[in-house]
């Protein structure tokens, strides 16, 4: 361990997680900087910050499609996948740190497959909390009229996004919104905040449910708040469980990837009906999903509960 890691570590958990922000923030920033020359090279926008701007906002054509892809790549690498590496490098190798081998579990590859039954198993949970997440806003309030306005504006962007057309779009939308989430955001949220607000809680839970709780405020999307919080949590759990961050990612690319290749199959319908929970009635097709996916979770969590081992080192 380096005399800088050493120095690293014995900050306070406050000043740690002050400093891993400022790194998101700035990354932030020079993703809009780097952006703005890659999305003219890439997406024909122009070289300057207003062109990019307005190109964005045209969802209806490819450049403007291809330039949000572009950002939102950028942004990924250097806010949250940059922070996640710098917490990596300056702490050191530790459990639960980043993608750090150190008390990662021997039955890891049972844990990967349990990510990917328990993730597709939660996804009709998703459906009835998004619907309790919009009744609890007060339909006519303003804080209600604020979420919904966000939400349409990030409807809007999501199904421009997955309208895609050729082989090539598939691709880019999938690294875009599944490949590099799943690795960049749970580099930070899991590998890197939770650890810092375990130890300084002293409490691996309050690190798990600290983490979900801003990794779905991040996404400023007020109607899905409860089920990304709750995703995260799982997410959470998964890490602290297998002393691995790769379930964490496998399962967030799943849940991400699974919209995408649908999206990509069944087209633009289901990215009208199917990319809104809180549209249609709750019938016998959703009681009998949402069984199915509770047994699921059941039977992966009992598989799993004896080659569990909570690392219990995140909160020392």
């Amino acid at each position: 361990m380096t005399l800088i890691q050493k120095a690293f570590r014995n900050l306070h958990p406050l000043i740690q997680f002050t400093f891993i922000i400022c790194v998101a923030l700035s990354g932030m920033g020079l993703a809009v900087f780097f952006g703005t020359f890659i999305s003219a090279w890439f997406c024909g926008t122009g070289a300057s910050l207003t062109e990019m701007i307005s190109a964005m906002g045209n969802l209806e054509s490819n450049t403007g499609i291809c330039a949000n892809l572009v950002l939102n790549s950028i942004n990924q690498i250097l806010a949250f996948g940059a922070a996640g590496l710098a917490y990596t490098i300056l702490h050191g190798s530790a459990p639960g740190v980043g993608f750090s081998s150190k008390g990662t579990n021997i039955n890891l590859n049972k844990f990967l497959i349990g990510a990917v039954i328990i993730t597709l198993g939660f996804s009709p949970f998703l459906d009835l909390t998004y619907r309790l997440n919009e009744w609890l806003l007060v339909d006519g309030s303003k804080l209600h009229s604020m979420a919904a306005a966000l939400e349409a504006e990030a409807m809007r962007i999501t199904m421009a996004m997955l309208k895609m057309e050729t082989s090539k779009q598939l691709l880019a939308t999938l690294i875009a919104v599944a490949v590099l989430p799943a690795v960049c955001e749970e580099w930070l949220f899991r590998g890197t905040i939770q650890p810092i607000f375990s130890k300084w809680s002293g409490n691996i839970h309050i690190g798990i449910w600290v983490s979900a709780f801003l990794f779905s405020a991040i996404h400023f999307q007020f109607f899905g708040f409860i089920p990304r919080l709750l995703l995260g949590a799982g997410f959470g759990y998964m890490v602290a469980a297998s002393g691995s961050l790769w379930p964490a990612v496998l399962g967030h690319f799943v849940n991400n990837g699974v919209a995408v290749f649908a999206a990509w199959w069944l087209g633009p319908e289901w990215i009208a009906e199917g990319m809104n929970p809180g549209e249609g009635s709750l019938g016998l097709s959703e009681a009998i999903t949402t069984a199915i996916g509770a047994a699921a979770i059941i039977g992966s969590v009992w598989w799993l509960k004896e080659k569990t081992k909570f690392l219990e080192e995140l909160s020392q």
